[in-house]
């Protein structure tokens, strides 16, 4: 059978690491190593390779980049709205016609299901949608019905998505299937750092990480008080921050410079050795950087967080970031949620609340080697099937079902 081509765009801009980048980059290796021809077109103009530069080393990757490529007229340094990418996508499958078209974000999906240029080739990944009863809509229902008909796959990141959409668009029984965030090949945990308390590591500052972007509801800003509130507890520690997309929020207009002035001074020295600003409140911030060397950083930390606001707990989504910090054997401090008790167990010792809470759980694992050991070893379990091999034979599963 002749190599399957894939086309793949997403409603993302690539400069910027986050969940939603993240995704862009691993889909499109997993589709690769899959055994696909992928291409994949870019939102935004590239002022940072750091997300795609993997791509373009990766056998079968075609990186399309309408900006530098002139491929659409009056576009300048603009970015991609969702109508031009649904028109642009179509002229490159007239050009080269593509077995399948990978999206995501709920606006460009819209206006590519409007044009019907795509009918039956699109495996969907939708996010951006209500994920509860109460904000489902008939409008919203509606919309995601239509989306489903032309839809090949709807790629869902849980179960409890998969079910959910299920059960609130006809048309996508029997089309959702489970895509869960991907980690790299080739992480692992660092060789040489004991992560078994404050005593194994000869009396160092206990030290935590936090990757992805800065936003009110995830707590980012809390999180800069932990050395505060860690010191007076007799927790000497760090907390080490790594991206560069702060959120402007409509509701809280001053978020973004609180966030920026407690961030500190950006640290561009060599990942693990940075120590904090004087009176800079033991914050490391890292600014962005390519995932491997957030995943570096992270690895050479204690502790990762993943602590959301409360209003997250009913998220249908499992952020990636969890995942990444157990590939590296780290233990993690997040919300307890449903879904965190299924991946990690309710018996999990690191789960918290709020500010309190977190504190209390970084200092219990610094104290207690039991504590961080047994929570590493869930973390890490939940990661095994997060890896970049086991992503690939998924895709080769649900591609053998297509292409029969």
């Amino acid at each position: 059978m002749a190599q399957l081509s894939a086309l793949v765009y997403g409603d993302v801009d690539l400069n910027l690491i986050d969940g939603s980048a993240i995704w862009v980059q691993s889909t499109v290796q997993a589709l690769a190593r899959a055994g696909c021809a992928v291409t994949l077109v870019i939102k935004s103009p590239v002022r940072t390779d750091r997300l795609i530069a993997p791509l373009l080393a990766e056998p079968g990757v075609t990186v399309r980049r309408p900006h530098a490529e002139h491929l659409i007229s009056g576009l300048g340094q603009a970015n991609l709205g969702a109508d031009r990418a649904a028109k642009l996508l179509a002229q490159l499958d007239q050009h080269r016609r593509h077995d399948l078209v990978v999206l995501r974000g709920l606006r460009v999906v819209s206006a590519v299901v409007a044009d019907g240029a795509f009918g039956g080739r699109l495996w969907t990944y939708l996010t951006d949608i209500p994920q509860s009863i109460a904000t489902m809509t008939e409008e919203k229902a509606a919309e995601l019905n239509r989306i489903a008909a032309a839809s090949r796959y709807l790629l869902c990141q849980t179960e409890e998505l998969r079910s959910f959409l299920e059960g609130s668009a006809p048309e996508a029984c029997g089309k959702c299937v489970l895509m869960p965030p991907v980690v790299p090949a080739g992480v692992g945990p660092p060789q040489g750092r004991a992560r078994t308390g404050i005593g194994a590591t000869g009396g160092d500052p206990l030290r935590l990480v936090y990757t992805g972007k800065f936003a009110p509801r995830w707590n980012t800003y809390e999180m800069t008080q932990l050395p505060g509130l860690l010191a007076a507890r007799g927790v000497p520690a760090h907390v080490h921050m790594v991206g560069d997309k702060i959120h402007n929020d409509p509701a809280d207009p001053a978020y973004a410079r609180r966030m920026r002035a407690a961030l500190g001074p950006l640290r561009t020295g060599l990942l693990g050795t940075e120590q904090p600003a004087p009176g800079g409140g033991g914050v490391i911030w890292h600014g962005g950087c390519s995932r491997e060397e957030a995943m570096r950083l992270a690895g050479s930390c204690d502790i990762g967080l993943s602590w959301r606001d409360a209003s997250l707990d009913a998220s249908l989504e499992l952020s990636t970031k969890v995942l990444e910090f157990g590939i590296l054997g780290l233990p993690v401090i997040l919300n307890r949620t449903p879904m965190h008790e299924e991946l990690l167990g309710a018996d999990y010792p690191l789960f918290a609340h709020d500010l309190t809470e977190v504190a209390d759980a970084a200092a219990e694992a610094a104290a207690d080697p039991a504590v961080a050991q047994l929570a590493a070893a869930r973390t890490a379990a939940a990661a095994q099937s997060a890896t970049l091999e086991s992503a690939a034979g998924r895709l080769r599963g649900y591609l053998d079902r297509a292409f029969p």
